[in-house]
């Protein structure tokens, strides 16, 4: 590293390879590190999923559950204030001979986040053993602080939908109801 004040060093040529030195204090020395190193520290990470079946309710909003953590860095509040991408899908079981909506939205620390919610429709069933199914699936960028959580919720408009998980077979592995994975990104 040149022996040069940083307010008199030029701009740095974009885009940046991550192998750049930039200088850090620590434990009250100097040190230098890379700008990789410093974009890979205590970001927050966490993927869950669900292996049962979830009825909801068609009178009120309901939080989608996990009872399995496929990975994580111990994320289950926010554990740093920044932009983190929430990415989920549910599958969603009709039984019925009608299709029928699900509305899907988001709340930040059980408050509904404006603007988050999206209606989706589960197709009819066909006959009597082969069911409707869609898939909802999205990402969405939440600004957060430090200690915040996040939940899906769910409503849907008749009994017959279900968040329904399926048993591994030969042919394929097991499905779960819901997936979702959040990492910060800034």
């Amino acid at each position: 590293m040149a022996d040069t004040k940083i307010s008199a060093m030029t701009a740095a040529a974009l885009p940046l390879d991550g192998t750049e030195l930039v200088p850090v204090v620590q434990s009250g020395d100097n040190k230098k590190t890379t700008i990789a190193d410093v974009n890979a520290y205590n970001r927050a990470y966490g993927a869950w999923s669900d292996s049962t079946d979830q009825t909801g309710s068609a009178v009120a909003g309901v939080a989608m559950t996990f009872n399995t953590q496929d990975i994580t860095d111990s994320i289950t509040l926010v554990n740093n204030t920044g932009i983190y991408d929430l990415q989920f899908s549910s599958q969603f079981k009709n039984t019925d001979n009608a299709q029928h909506e699900v509305t899907i939205w988001f709340k930040v620390n059980g408050v509904d986040l404006p603007n988050s919610a999206t209606i989706v429709t589960v197709p009819a069933r066909k006959s009597a053993s082969i069911f409707g199914y869609m898939v909802a699936a999205w990402n969405i960028f939440l600004d957060l602080n430090s200690s915040d959580y996040v939940e899906i919720y769910w409503l849907k408009s008749d009994a017959a939908v279900t968040m329904e998980s399926l048993s591994s077979t030969a042919l394929h592995p097991a499905i779960p109801s819901v997936i979702v994975s959040m990492q910060q990104v800034a």
